[in-house]
């Protein structure tokens, strides 16, 4: 049964997974996959009704509070001011919203699809005392990220709401993986935003002479080929699929110095069977399979102690007397 808006106050604490990107990227915008997985670090949102029209934000990016009936959906908080606009219409009261995050946000770890999926699936259930359905979250999600920054696959907040690693096409969810191998994440120090690599990889793509059609049909051979090993749980053969895929990202033009500098690196260490840029490029992080030997690491750069995980968004819901 739903939980009257105008109840006493309810909390309701979402959790989603953080994601990295593991072949398909850029392509995925043109109608191609992507492989994308959830990770073992998190974004918690707790939402707490208020006996108001208040609306209080906390996190470890600042501090902010405004009215229901003027919300701010200014930076840090684009993503949560867009869904709390989006909502604001049907909320009676006014919320408090505590943020946590188990990873920083300029990682590149997609903590804005985290943050997105959990404060979406907060409101949505405080609204209806019910938790969504993942599709719905999906669809709606997409949504709100595609309004704040203009573009976006939704392959990261796919992965964020469902787990493990997916094979995402056209706003859907074509397959999931939960049997999922070691992975190793080097993060170059820096990260070009994303909007910004898109923008760059699509100038080149115009003066291309078939739009980069034939390359994004060779990451497309690569990303499917990735996703065959992730069902044979071969993962000498993800390694090369993603090793190849990693020329593809080069022919892009996404891999600067220090991307080429890890990526040298991690070919040398024995128990990487491949590895490639995990995101848009132009900075962010290199992923690889296997486990990486950290004393051949260049010391610029660090290794981010994460892992797959098979764990999409989690729900609690609680009612105070």
């Amino acid at each position: 049964m739903a939980i009257p808006h105008n109840s006493a106050v309810m909390s309701v604490t979402c959790s989603a997974p953080g994601s990295i990107m593991i072949s398909g990227e850029h392509a995925v915008l043109h109608g191609y996959h992507a492989l994308v997985g959830a990770i073992d670090r998190r974004v918690t949102v707790n939402l707490t009704v208020r006996s108001d029209k208040l609306i209080s934000i906390k996190s470890a990016l600042g501090n902010r509070r405004m009215r229901l009936d003027s919300i701010d959906a200014a930076p840090p908080f684009r993503f949560i001011g867009a869904v709390l606009k989006k909502y604001a219409p049907d909320m009676r009261h006014g919320v408090d919203l505590s943020i946590e995050a188990q990873f920083a946000h300029d990682v590149g770890l997609g903590s804005s699809a985290a943050v997105t999926a959990a404060t979406l699936t907060a409101v949505k259930t405080m609204l209806t005392g019910n938790a969504p359905e993942y599709d719905e979250l999906l669809r709606e999600g997409l949504g709100i990220i595609r309004d704040v920054q203009g573009r976006g696959s939704g392959s990261d907040i796919a992965a964020s709401i469902y787990g493990g690693v997916v094979l995402y096409r056209r706003d859907e969810v074509i397959r999931r993986h939960t049997d999922l191998p070691h992975i190793s994440l080097v993060y170059a120090g820096y990260k070009t935003p994303t909007p910004e690599v898109i923008r760059i990889v699509e100038e080149h793509r115009s003066q291309s002479e078939d739009g980069f059609k034939s390359l994004f049909e060779r990451f497309e051979n690569f990303t499917v080929a990735a996703d065959n090993a992730l069902t044979r749980q071969d993962w000498r053969a993800l390694g090369n699929a993603l090793s190849r895929g990693q020329l593809m990202m080069e022919m892009l033009g996404v891999c600067d110095d220090s991307l080429a500098e890890i990526l040298a690196a991690m070919a040398a260490m024995p128990e990487i069977t491949g590895a490639k840029i995990s995101g848009s490029g132009l900075g962010d992080c290199v992923i690889g399979i296997g486990e990486m030997n950290k004393d051949m690491l260049p010391s610029e750069y660090r290794h981010i102690p994460v892992n797959l995980s098979d764990q999409g968004l989690t729900v609690n819901l609680s009612q105070a007397v």
